[in-house]
């Protein structure tokens, strides 16, 4: 029933906007408003999922590089189907070795029983000892950018191996994150845009060294406005830049911590990215 209530808020909310819930790209500002008890409630329902729907497992790269990682897989497999890949990326709060800590709210969102009865899908969730984003100031832009590091290779390589061993459908490898796994995002669609179908960054800080390749990826940025972090205004030049093939969700007064609404809280994510085909 929350998840219904959810899905009918948001077309109530988007119907007064410049685009429809339906439609693919443009931006659309949302009002601010205070977080329900509906929404309090669904978040702790979603992190309340055990961290053992995921198995543990660790990657060696071709440079001896450990990478740790969880790995969700769809309960109900049928013979001869492939089926969706999706990797979340972790904030810097994620940051570790434990294979434990990374684990949070969108990792479980797209693992909700939910949203794998509609959209089952293989979940990856890799875990950075070290940053997989950092950031530095355009001077030309006068804005933020930020640059991927070498551990992003290991994610690459991690990926590959897994189309080979698993049912992962080639045409629907598909990548999010928040935070500094936002910003991971943009720089793991400009590194390697013949991997991912789609991207969903959110409160993140792009990148624009590989324009050209990013303007053919469907790509959907989701900020607050009075985000302090990681300010919005990257982003807004980003979709400036790409807007053809970029769906835009500015958040009006919601900062970088409290991001999560009902906007995001129904199916709109999954929907909108399972969507994306090669």
């Amino acid at each position: 029933m929350t998840k219904i209530l959810f899905t009918l808020f948001i077309s109530a909310i988007t119907s007064n906007t410049c685009l429809s819930q339906d439609e693919q790209f443009g931006q659309v500002v949302f009002e601010e408003n205070e977080r329900t008890q509906e929404a309090k409630d669904e978040i702790l329902k979603i992190k309340s999922i055990n961290n053992n729907v995921f198995d543990s497992s660790t990657f060696v790269s071709s440079e001896h590089e450990e990478l740790k990682y969880r790995m969700f897989k769809p309960s109900q497999q049928q013979s001869g189907e492939v089926y969706p890949l999706v990797i979340v990326y972790h904030g810097s709060a994620g940051i570790g070795t434990d294979n434990e800590s990374h684990l949070r709210l969108f990792h479980k969102l797209f693992a909700s029983q939910d949203i794998q009865k509609e959209y089952p899908a293989y979940i990856l969730a890799p875990q950075f000892s070290t940053r997989s984003s950092d950031y530095s100031m355009d001077t030309i832009r006068n804005m933020l950018v930020s640059t991927s590091k070498p551990c992003l290779n290991s994610i690459f390589e991690l990926i590959d191996s897994l189309k080979l061993n698993m049912k992962i459908d080639s045409n629907r490898i598909y990548v999010v994150g928040y935070s500094m796994g936002g910003s991971t995002v943009i720089n793991s669609l400009s590194k390697r845009p013949d991997l991912f179908a789609a991207g969903i960054s959110i409160s993140g800080v792009p990148q624009f060294d590989n324009t050209q390749e990013l303007a053919e990826i469907p790509i959907w940025l989701i900020h607050g406005t009075n985000d302090e972090v990681n300010p919005i205004e990257s982003d807004e030049q980003l979709y400036e830049e790409l807007n053809d093939n970029i769906r835009f969700w500015k958040l009006k007064g919601k900062t970088h911590d409290n991001i999560v609404t009902e906007y995001i809280l129904s199916d709109s994510l999954p929907k909108w990215l399972f969507n994306q085909r090669k």
